[in-house]
């Protein structure tokens, strides 16, 4: 063990590095000392008739793995579960054969040497031997914060760049589908549960929260993304608390 980290830490400069205990089937990582991944395998789950069929499958299933949670950060023994929680990443994409579909996972991320933050670096692309690259419509990027923080800049950074690359809007046969980025939350760490999770659309700027209560999903918007140089991605947030004024469920 100490040799493999010894030889991992000199490597990490060159990508991620893979552990040494069998790998969960859900996920892939770099071999060790290679660089990070630039593509992820699908599909994981699916295929789902609805993208929220498909996301609250994809939430379970990210907060399922071990350390995704740490609970709540006033809960006894945070910080412990902090060190050691992780962030678990994916795509929801639609398929010609008009399905959603979850991509496998990756847990892959560059290391924070004072743990203010955990960053899990989802690469850019799906590769399904099923259908031509081309023709995957890109969702939602999906990820996992621990303890249920709020979307980051980079977060946002993140799916503004990605819309770039695979269009802001998909069609399907439910009609237009805006790309998102979502990071799922539990309040409690075992067992997990989706508890919620947090939204950004780029293509109307919203800033989104879904909780689950018992007479289903509650949304709030708790904030709107002005952009003022999208080449150089430069954006301020208005801070906002109201309806979402969308559907009942996410």
């Amino acid at each position: 063990m100490h040799g493999f980290w010894r030889a991992c830490v000199g490597l990490s400069w060159l990508g991620g590095c893979a552990s040494p205990a069998a790998l969960d089937p859900d996920l892939v990582r770099p071999a060790a000392g290679a660089a990070f991944l630039e593509e992820l395998p699908g599909p994981l789950l699916g295929p789902f008739e609805s993208p929220s069929d498909a996301l609250l499958a994809a939430c379970g299933k990210i907060l399922s793995k071990p350390h995704a949670s740490s609970g709540r950060a006033d809960h006894p023994g945070f910080d412990a579960r902090w060190r050691v929680s992780s962030e678990y990443c994916a795509w929801l994409y639609y398929t010609p054969d008009h399905h959603y579909v979850v991509s496998r996972l990756t847990d892959q991320s560059r290391v924070d040497p004072v743990q203010r933050s955990k960053s899990c670096l989802l690469p850019s692309r799906v590769v399904d031997a099923r259908y031509p690259p081309e023709a995957l419509r890109y969702i939602y990027a999906l990820h996992n914060h621990p303890y249920g923080s709020a979307l980051s800049p980079n977060d946002l950074r993140f799916i503004v760049a990605e819309g770039r690359v695979h269009g802001f809007e998909s069609e399907t046969k439910t009609g237009r589908v805006r790309l998102s980025i979502v990071a799922f939350f539990s309040n409690e760490v075992v067992p997990s549960s989706c508890d919620g999770f947090h939204q950004f659309i780029p293509l109307t700027g919203q800033l989104l929260k879904w909780t689950r209560a018992s007479s289903g999903w509650r949304c709030e918007q708790t904030g709107r993304v002005t952009w003022h140089d999208v080449e150089a991605l430069d954006f301020t947030i208005e801070k906002l608390h109201g309806p979402c004024l969308r559907g009942t469920g996410p």
